[in-house]
């Protein structure tokens, strides 16, 4: 297992027909799953499928059903971790440069998000993940698109990557600023 959240657990799976590996990102239906979580699963789907292709952005090779009954998303495995993990190990051996540009790559995956319509609304350094040095934003469950009606502040996050109005006003709505907020 190399992770775990609100879904289920993701695992790094060796895919032998494609000699690949890859994340899988697993999440088992029954009828005691909250409905909120099946619908952010399925939002993520919707939304990975639409984005997969920046480079700052993780791949989505798609979904599968295992015997077991559960559905599992097919994600590229980024090999250096979390950008939080990838830092705490490397941060004195990167050059200002290094730092620099990993920062403007993660700008560059927000923005290409934000042009298509689309708000993180839980941008941190677990959903940041690092793939032969290059920053991957990944872990769209709370995300949506702008034109969406979007649910109230107080939703899932951090705390220290939220901005302040999220946590006074309880009927703010997260948006693209949220997103600055939260990569600043």
């Amino acid at each position: 297992m190399i992770g775990s959240g609100g879904f289920g657990n993701v695992f790094r799976y060796e895919w032998k027909e494609c000699e690949l590996t890859v994340a899988l990102k697993c999440f088992k239906v029954d009828t005691y799953t909250d409905e909120k979580i099946i619908k952010d699963f399925i939002n993520e789907l919707k939304l990975l499928r639409g984005v997969t292709y920046h480079p700052n952005v993780i791949l989505f090779y798609g979904v599968t059903k295992d015997s077991n009954g559960y559905y599992n998303m097919v994600l590229q495995y980024a090999d250096n971790g979390t950008l939080r993990e990838y830092l705490m190990t490397n941060f004195t051996k990167l050059e200002w440069t290094d730092k620099l540009s990993i920062a403007k790559e993660i700008a560059h995956g927000l923005l290409f998000l934000h042009k298509n319509n689309i708000v993180h609304r839980d941008l941190h350094s677990k959903n940041i993940l690092i793939h032969q040095k290059q920053p991957k934003i990944t872990d769209f469950g709370l995300s949506k698109q702008i034109n969406e009606i979007t649910s109230n502040s107080n939703a899932h996050g951090m705390p220290a990557y939220v901005e302040p109005q999220c946590l006074v006003n309880d009927k703010y709505k997260r948006n693209m600023k949220s997103d600055v907020y939260s990569l600043v």
